[in-house]
C-alpha cells in the first residue's frame, strides 16, 4: 500500500486530521521549503496545498525525479473551482459555466 504524507496549512491539515488521516506536517510560506525536504524516503505519495506548492516547486520537481507523486490540493486560498471546471471542460468539451 501507497504511503501518504500530506503538507498544508494549519486548517488543511486538522481538517484531514479529523478525518483520520496520518503522516502530516503543517506547514506555511517560511517552512514550506523545509518540510518538503524532510519528506521520508519510504513516503509514495505527497500531496502539497496548493499555496503552499507554488513556494517549493523546485523541491517538488526533485520529489518527483526520485519518483514520488506529488499531487497539490485545493486550499482556502481557492484553486478548486478552477481545477474542477477544467476537468469539466475537457471532459464535455466546452465551458459549461459561459
Amino acid at each position: 500500500m501507497a504511503r501518504v504524507y500530506i503538507v498544508g496549512d494549519r486548517l488543511t491539515v486538522t481538517g484531514l486530521e479529523l478525518a483520520g488521516l496520518k503522516n502530516m506536517q503543517i506547514a506555511d510560506q517560511e517552512t514550506i521549503v523545509d518540510r518538503m525536504r524532510d519528506v521520508d524516503e519510504d513516503m509514495d505519495v505527497i500531496l502539497v496545498t496548493q499555496s503552499l506548492a507554488r513556494e517549493a516547486l523546485k523541491e517538488i520537481k526533485e520529489l518527483r525525479r526520485e519518483g514520488k507523486i506529488v499531487v497539490e490540493i485545493p486550499d482556502r486560498e481557492g484553486g478548486g473551482e478552477e481545477t474542477i471546471s477544467r476537468i469539466v471542460r475537457n471532459v464535455v468539451g466546452f465551458d459549461l459555466a459561459k
